[in-house]
């Protein structure tokens, strides 16, 4: 039988309180991880997250949730702090947080650019860089980038979004230079289209949904589900040898044509 563990392990997943993050700590709790969620106080989030943190202790994992604009630095270490305090370390950090303004390079305000970059190319070095101590200590550590296919065909109708993603991405190519020989193994996911919150601003019925899958390679809209079971992968011990992998999970559509 083909099972995966992630046992005694802590990981933290940013932006977590709903959407693609919340599904992955949820299956990475079913897999036996302690959860630090992340939450921001938007209404959404603070109405999700309480739901979460019960449900995912209902797996009989410990888990925590940490209000944290990862934008802002101080408030990171606080997060990783108080994880650190509760569990002794992050083994799993996923980068996940993310903003969606869309607006052409005209358009776009400098304050809209300046937070876009914030959260989704500082965010993710501040993480980083909070979390790197204890995995360097244990010899040991899974970092993972939620990106998205745009930072390869430049679309999501916005300049911001697809440069912040892809800064991203050059953070996880430095720890591969620097880390892997360490025991900290980093990786990129890039879904395209995923049905959560954020989608549905723009496709708000279930039957704009399914008029848009239509024009997707596979005819449908992916689900948070389809990330999270390759974050659960990418992170697990399956995937020891998987340390620097770019993977679209994108119904095809990154490099369709029609």
């Amino acid at each position: 039988m083909f099972e995966i563990s992630l046992k005694g392990q802590t990981a933290l997943i940013t932006g977590s309180a709903r959407g693609i993050g919340a599904e992955i700590a949820r299956q990475m709790a079913k897999a036996g991880a302690n959860i630090v969620i992340n939450y921001v106080p938007f209404p959404a989030d603070l109405e999700a997250y309480p739901v979460l943190l019960e449900e995912l202790k209902s797996y009989g994992v410990e888990a925590i949730a940490c209000e944290a604009d990862v934008s802002n630095e101080d408030q990171v270490k606080a997060m990783v702090a108080a994880a650190n305090e509760k569990f002794g370390g992050v083994d799993i950090l996923v980068n996940n947080a993310g903003i969606t303004p869309v607006s052409t390079i005209e358009d776009m305000p400098t304050a809209m650019w300046r937070k876009t970059m914030g959260v989704m190319a500082d965010g993710p070095f501040y993480c980083t860089r909070e979390v790197l101590p204890y995995m360097l200590e244990k010899k040991c550590g899974k970092i993972l980038m939620i990106t998205t296919n745009c930072t390869v065909n430049g679309g999501g109708g916005s300049v911001g979004y697809p440069a912040a993603k892809s800064a991203a991405e050059g953070i996880v190519k430095t720890l591969v230079n620097a880390y892997a020989d360490k025991g900290i193994r980093a990786n990129i996911i890039q879904p395209a289209v995923i049905d959560t919150d954020l989608f549905r601003q723009r496709y708000d019925t279930d039957e704009k949904v399914a008029e848009y899958g239509k024009k997707q390679p596979v005819g449908h809209v992916g689900k948070p589900i389809d990330i999270a079971n390759a974050a659960v992968f990418l992170c697990s011990d399956k995937a020891e040898y998987i340390c620097g992998a770019t993977l679209p999970v994108d119904g095809a559509r990154t490099y369709y044509k029609k």
